[in-house]
């Protein structure tokens, strides 16, 4: 098993990079942003272009140093102009705000904002980039709350906390004594890191740890529903990074306004589950479940 403090410092050390280069192959720009340790002389990170017809993978050599600080270039071809920018330590502040409260009503106030956007700028056409943009701003608000409900249920919660162990990265943790008399917050401080470093638009993963730690599943039951929220990962991600075009090159034409009136429909819902079994989570705190009485014979 890793070493806790090893494991504390890997996650600290992170420094957020982008890399930006022209292909020597086909002369489209390609990029990326990626989380890149501050401490390591050199890494290797794969980059591919936005040819959306025939998309180039490259091995981008990251290389630091205390003289020069950071800097990149392709292994492939060295003489290539590869830029690169690196931010500072993403856990210096250590008062960074807790999530907001009340994301479950935050949530259904900016999908209000989004229904109206929907009926004043979707078009018929699914592939126009208006509905394609609507249906990427319907992810992030969906993002958002996963994010600041289930990061805020943790954060004020330790019983929430102790479920959250047995996640990757988590589970094969182990905390000595001498780390807990330093910062008695360590494990609250580790749940809180681990949740931020997942991608809250995977529904899937996203799921599991709400059933696990809440007790309810947030997709929907109707295995119609369920596939088209799970097709919508896809495309989401090639509505992002490929201009709404798949891998084989073909183009998203389904966007039209009453897939985004169905798939928002679907994400209320989705929404509305995990705050509802939050909420019976904070309720069993105060109220013995009967259920659970019975199955107790008592």
């Amino acid at each position: 098993m890793s070493s806790i403090k090893e494991y504390m410092h890997e996650i600290w050390s992170q420094r957020d990079a982008e890399i930006d280069f022209l292909c020597p192959d086909c002369g489209h720009p390609a990029s990326a942003f990626l989380k890149i340790p501050g401490d390591q002389d050199e890494q290797f990170e794969e980059v591919s272009c936005l040819n959306n017809e025939d998309p180039h993978d490259w091995t981008v050599i990251i290389r630091h140093d205390d003289l020069n600080g950071f800097s990149a270039e392709l292994e492939e071809d060295p003489e290539v102009d590869v830029t690169i920018d690196v931010g500072g330590n993403a856990y210096d502040d250590w008062d960074e705000p807790e999530p907001e409260p009340d994301a479950y009503g935050i949530f259904r106030r900016a999908m209000a904002d989004w229904k109206s956007n929907v009926r004043e700028l979707s078009t018929p056409f699914g592939a126009s980039s208006r509905n394609r943009m609507l249906f990427v701003m319907l992810y992030s608000i969906l993002e958002a709350f996963l994010s600041d409900a289930i990061i805020g249920a943790a954060m004020e919660d330790v019983a929430v906390q102790r479920k959250m162990l047995k996640l990757d990265g988590l589970k094969d943790k182990q905390v000595s004594l001498d780390t807990i008399l330093d910062k008695p917050d360590i494990v609250r401080e580790m749940v809180k890191t681990t949740l931020q470093g997942l991608s809250f638009h995977k529904l899937g993963p996203i799921n599991g740890i709400c059933e696990s730690c809440f007790g309810k599943p947030i997709l929907p039951r109707d295995k119609d529903d369920r596939a088209l929220v799970m097709k919508s990962i896809d495309k989401r991600h090639d509505c992002v990074h490929r201009n709404g075009v798949d891998k084989e090159g073909t183009v998203h034409e389904d966007i039209t306004r009453e897939y985004l009136e169905k798939i928002g429909g679907i994400f209320d819902e989705m929404a509305k589950a995990l705050d509802y079994a939050m909420r019976l989570v904070q309720a069993e705190k105060f109220f013995e479940d009967p259920d659970k009485k019975e199955a107790e014979g008592k």
